[in-house]
Parts: structure tokens; sequence; C-alpha cells
């Protein structure tokens, strides 16, 4: 007979983590032929598929994060404030460090070879692939860049977090939920964001480079807490869970707004000074409501756990990790072989994950030594974990 799900184990969280970074590996798949410049960018576009993507771009990175809020607070438990933090090194910043030396260069190689800028092998590249610093010179974290802001935003806000598992902090936490799940207050839960956009994204700089980013910083901090405070909340989620149909109306009525007032099929739509209040509280709305629907058709649907959910969220993590290096180096034969645009991206996206996966079975799972520098934790621990959740 199976074991009974750990009391730490969600059903729902889990489906929106394994969810949420797949569709991360689609997205970058896609990204050469986005019509957007990204490391390697195809001369033909396709614009169905950009548009797909500027879609979920809106609310792909925001779901990571809420999902991180909620998964933080069942990571700290009961744990020390100095055992914890010992743990997020572990997991965030040695896979971090392992990342920039052994998983981004390629990337960067690769980058090189298709412009023009550098000729030759992989190993004849490999000595200056750490003299300075993206994408004047080559070290880089590229798509680690969420690991490095977990880690600084996890200790910005350890303190909160620490306050809302005491027992003062959980029951302020649990009335203030009550009352927003009672009088419909999460729809103010845009306002910051919306602020965010408003006031910090034209002082800042550095997207995704952390120092300077000033917008991405306070964003998705912002979601980190909200995911604490929304999967903490059994209030909350049963009213997301009943409004689901309502978010999804307002989720669709804001893109559609922001979409006909802002975007009309530019490829980079510029934002003119006198809209950017109508196009920060459209935006916050619109991100807001795509997170309120998505989370509550989960809580609805998304309650079983069939077994294979538990080794997915386990692969969760390495996947992510991996996942770019490989998109680039199928994409970049793929345009060096002239693939049609189409083709190459159903091909991108399928060599993706069938290359991620055998790296990860073949080369990460098994390895007690490997494990640790993808964030896992160590195979007896890892094994009791899959048959408890």
């Amino acid at each position: 007979m199976p074991a009974a799900p750990a009391p730490d184990r969600r059903a729902d969280l889990d489906w929106l983590r394994v969810s949420a970074f797949a569709l991360l590996i689609v997205y970058h798949a896609g990204m050469a032929w986005s019509g957007w410049s990204w490391h390697l960018t195809s001369p033909d576009s396709i614009d169905w598929l950009r548009e797909g993507m500027r879609f979920l771009n809106r609310w792909r990175m925001p779901l990571i994060f809420l999902v991180s809020g909620a998964a933080i607070m069942l990571a700290l438990g009961q744990r020390s404030p100095g055992a914890f933090a010992l743990d997020r090194v572990r997991r965030l910043l040695v896979p971090l460090v392992f990342g920039m030396i052994v998983l981004v260069p390629p990337q960067v190689y690769l980058e090189r070879l298709y412009s023009g800028r550098f000729a030759g092998t992989y190993l004849q590249w490999l000595p200056q692939a750490f003299i300075g610093t993206y994408p004047a010179g080559n070290l880089s974290w590229h798509h680690l860049w969420f690991l490095a802001y977990v880690l600084v935003l996890t200790a910005v806000l350890l303190p909160v977090f620490l306050w809302g598992r005491s027992p003062s902090g959980r029951t302020a936490l649990d009335r203030a939920a009550a009352m927003t799940a009672r009088a419909r207050l999460h729809w103010l839960m845009p306002l910051p964001l919306a602020a965010c956009i408003l006031w910090l994204a034209p002082i800042s700089s550095n997207p995704n480079g952390l120092i300077g980013d000033w917008y991405g910083l306070a964003y998705d901090g912002i979601l980190l807490l909200y995911g604490a405070f929304l999967f903490g909340s059994r209030d909350l989620l049963a009213a997301l869970n009943r409004q689901r149909f309502l978010s999804l109306g307002i989720g669709i009525a804001a893109y559609a707004s922001l979409y006909a007032l802002f975007i009309d099929g530019a490829v980079r739509p510029t934002i003119a000074p006198a809209d950017r209040a109508a196009y920060a509280l459209a935006s916050a709305v619109n991100t807001m409501a795509w997170l309120f629907a998505i989370v509550g058709f989960a809580n609805r649907h998304l309650t079983r756990r069939p077994a294979f959910l538990g080794e997915a969220t386990e692969a969760v993590y390495p996947f992510y990790m991996m996942h770019q290096t490989v998109v680039v180096i199928a994409v970049y034969w793929l345009l060096e072989l002239g693939v049609a645009p189409a083709a190459g991206f159903v091909l991108a996206v399928t060599a993706t994950f069938v290359g991620t996966s055998v790296l990860y079975l073949v080369a990460v799972r098994p390895w007690w030594f490997v494990r640790p520098l993808f964030g896992l934790r160590p195979l007896a621990s890892a094994a009791r974990a899959r048959a408890a959740g």
C-alpha cells in the first residue's frame, strides 16, 4: 500500500512547478525564430510563434516566482535560520557556480561561432570563456539568473518568511487571508506590481543582471511573497478556485486591452511616457488575473498525484539547468543546416526534451557526487521523498 502523501507536498503546487518549467523549455526553444534578438537568431521569424510567446511572457516567469515563494515557505519548515541559509547556499549558489563554469560556456561559444566573432574549436575557445562579463566578455549566468535572484531575494526576505511561520505571524496572515478572500481584496494585489512597472522600471538597468535591476528585484520579490501568502491559505485558494472563470475572463480582457492599445502587432512595442500609468496597471492586472486563474484551475483539477509526478518534480531543477545548453546546441545545427523555421522550432523542442532527458537519466540522476551540483538531494532522501509524495 502506498504511503500517505507527506504533509508538505501539494499536488497542485508540484503540477504547477513541472508545467511552468516545461513551458520555459518550449519558450526558449522558440526564441531563435521569435524575431527578438537572442543568443542565436534566425533571419526568418514565425509571427504566430512570437505572438504565442508574447502571451506566455506576461505570466510564465511570474508563475515560477509565485510557485517558488510557496516552495520557500515549505522548505523553511521549522528549521533554524542558519540551517535554512546553509541549505539555500547548497541548493542555489553551488548549482549557480557550477552552471556558470560548465553549462553556460558552450552557449556563449556557439553564439560567438554563429556570429563570426570566433573561429575554432570549443577547446581553443575555452581559455577565454571567463574573460570579461557578457555581452562584451564571455562570463555569464545566462538563463541561470533565476537562481541568483531567488538566492538574493530569499536572504533579503528571510525575516518576513520567519515572521510568517511564527505563531503571531501565522495568526495575522490567516486573518488577512480570510478577510482578503471574503472581500475579494486579492484584486488589489496588482497595484504593487503596477507601481514597480511605473516607477522602478524607468530607473532600472541590466535586466536579469542583478546589479541595477531594481525593477526586477522588487517585482520578483513581491511575487515570492504573494506565492507564500496564497499557497499558505486554504481560504484564498478556495476563493481562487471558486473565481477561476472570473479570473480567466479578466485575464482575457486585460490581455486584449494590452494588445490593442500598446502592442498592436509590433515586434518590440514602445510605450509613450504619457501612457505608462495605463500600461502599468493593465499589465499588472493581466499578470495577476492569469496567475489567479492558473492557481484556481490547478487547485480545482490538479489534486491527484500520479506516480510520475514525484519523479518529474525532482527532475525539474536539473532540466531547468541543462535545457538551454541543449537548446542552443540544437538550434545552432538547425540554423546551420538551413531547416525551415516551423520545422526547426518543432525539432528544437523535441531535441531539447529528449537530449535533456538523456543527460538527466544517464549523467545526473544516478550519481551521488553529481546530484548536489544540480540542487538535488542525496539518493536516499530523494527516494524517501518520492515514496512519500
